[in-house]
């Protein structure tokens, strides 16, 4: 993939969108976040039975592509950045599981310049040999903050605190390709345990067969990790589900064709 040009807008701040539904159009979290006490209600209730998948990348094309490719199988929230999942968590925002990429900008992305040279990483990967990839890092890093694994970290600790489950997915094109030993996650067990990896991420431009491929594979693995969420549950919201009532994890029904 050759990146020429890359716009400002391709980075743009996304604090919190609720892609539902299908044929609804996205609404800014913030929409729901004015009703008050009552604005977590009304959320789940626009969501219904579907699981609150959060994704979480700093390019825009991204985020579109993945709500538009699972929206109808999982109601999304998307945010752009770490800052924006911090204050979600601490908003107590409802959360099934967490889509995130790994790579994010080092600093705010002020100029076109600076969006493409950021942008042109894929480009330079490209004309790479894998034995260049090291170097290529080396030369790269200072314009990247490794924040969804702050992201992985962020969240744990959030659901210790709500005495939940809640797991993170990483997602990333250029993390098997270019970390390093000493770049990668390695806390200790209970962030390392809540993580699975996601490696079929696609250019967003990407359609047809390859596209769907990648998405099947990605919604099997939101799947299982859900399922994974639902059996850690605790056993007295297991036993109100008996009673009709759900709660928490077992609010959601997951669909046999996600």
């Amino acid at each position: 993939m050759t990146i020429i040009y890359a716009p400002l807008s391709a980075f743009d701040d996304d604090p919190g969108t609720l892609w539902a539904d299908e044929p609804s159009q996205p609404i800014p979290l913030s929409e729901f976040q004015q009703l008050r006490r009552s604005w977590r209600r009304s959320l789940l209730k626009r969501v219904g039975k579907r699981p609150l998948i959060w994704f979480v990348d700093d390019e825009r094309a991204n985020r579109e592509w993945f709500a538009a490719r699972h929206r109808r199988h999982f109601s999304v929230i998307t945010f752009s950045s770490r800052r924006h999942v911090r204050t979600a968590l601490d908003a107590r925002t409802p959360c099934d599981a967490v889509v995130t990429d790994i790579f994010f900008p080092a600093a705010p992305v002020t100029s076109d310049a600076e969006a493409s040279k950021l942008s042109g990483i894929y480009d330079q990967i490209d004309r790479s040999t894998v034995a260049d990839l090291k170097k290529l890092w080396l030369v790269v890093r200072p314009l990247w903050s490794l924040d969804g694994f702050e992201i992985a970290k962020d969240v744990s600790d959030c659901a210790r605190e709500r005495n939940e489950l809640i797991p993170v997915l990483l997602f990333s094109r250029k993390a098997t390709l270019l970390l390093r030993c000493e770049d990668w996650l390695a806390d200790p067990a209970p962030v390392v345990e809540n993580t699975h990896w996601m490696i079929e991420k696609v250019d967003p431009s990407e359609r047809g067969d390859s596209a769907r491929i990648a998405a099947a594979i990605q919604r099997d693995r939101i799947t299982a990790a859900l399922k994974f969420r639902q059996a850690a549950a605790p056993m007295w919201l297991k036993m109100l589900k008996l009673f009709k009532i759900e709660l928490g994890p077992l609010h959601f029904s997951i669909r046999s064709d996600a």
